[in-house]
């Protein structure tokens, strides 16, 4: 079993606290459906409904309504790779709702709502240039053994995604060293039976193995790790 961690100590750093807003007047019954789909895709991916679409954005989407993929983008949490994945899906959800309940005029309202929202003179991030610079970043720090906790914080990522930029470096460069990573997961033999048990096509059941001891995105790194072998 994994070895019982040893405490360490850490440097506390003071954030600041942004006001958060919370959604409120969207369309609880379309809010409801698409729940119901993201927790029916969260299942056959064996993964956290967190994970696919939150509830945060589902509440965003069952009050602007979007129906095209210009205004899906505009909802904030909702980006390109949501898109490619789910939203084709949530836009057959959203229009059947609309189209069912006649809420042409309340969605068009919300639809202007929503591009109001969105600064006219906020520059646009070409998404392919960023993903392709901080993939750029995160080769250069491994190149320096950095730890995926300092990568994250370096770029200001979370440790999940810089496991999934790793994911993409090891595609494009499968003999990329990466041994340091392996050596710096505790439990990682561990995780190997376990996904040799489970197989590699689902997260969930591996995670349900260590019962909440093994950090989510460790799994997640092991099994990118034996993908590239």
């Amino acid at each position: 079993m994994v070895k019982k961690k040893v405490a360490k100590k850490k440097i506390v750093k003071v954030k600041v606290k942004k006001e958060k807003v919370i959604r409120t007047g969207f369309n609880s019954g379309l809010f409801e459906k698409l729940k119901v789909f993201r927790d029916e895709v969260a299942l056959e991916q064996g993964i956290r409904g967190l994970f696919i679409l939150n509830d945060n954005v589902l509440k965003e989407l069952a009050y602007f309504y979007p129906t095209t993929k210009e205004l899906f983008l505009l909802v904030k949490g909702a980006g390109e790779s949501k898109f490619d994945k789910y939203g084709e899906k949530v836009l057959s959800i959203i229009n059947n709702e609309i189209e069912a309940d006649g809420l042409k005029p309340e969605a068009d309202k919300k639809h202007e709502e929503l591009r109001k929202s969105v600064l006219p003179d906020k520059p646009k991030i070409n998404v392919k240039e960023r993903t392709e610079m901080r993939k750029a970043k995160v080769k250069e720090l491994i190149g320096l053994k950095t730890s995926i906790e300092d990568i994250a914080a370096d770029l200001g990522l979370t440790s999940q995604t810089v496991v999934n930029y790793i994911g993409r470096l090891l595609v494009d460069d499968p003999k990329l060293d990466v041994q340091y990573i392996k050596d710096s997961v505790e439990g990682y033999n561990d995780i190997v039976k376990s996904f040799e048990k489970h197989g590699t096509e689902k997260i969930g059941p591996v995670y349900g193995d260590f019962a909440g001891m093994v950090e989510y995105s460790d799994i997640m790194l092991v099994k990118i790790l034996l993908g590239a072998k």
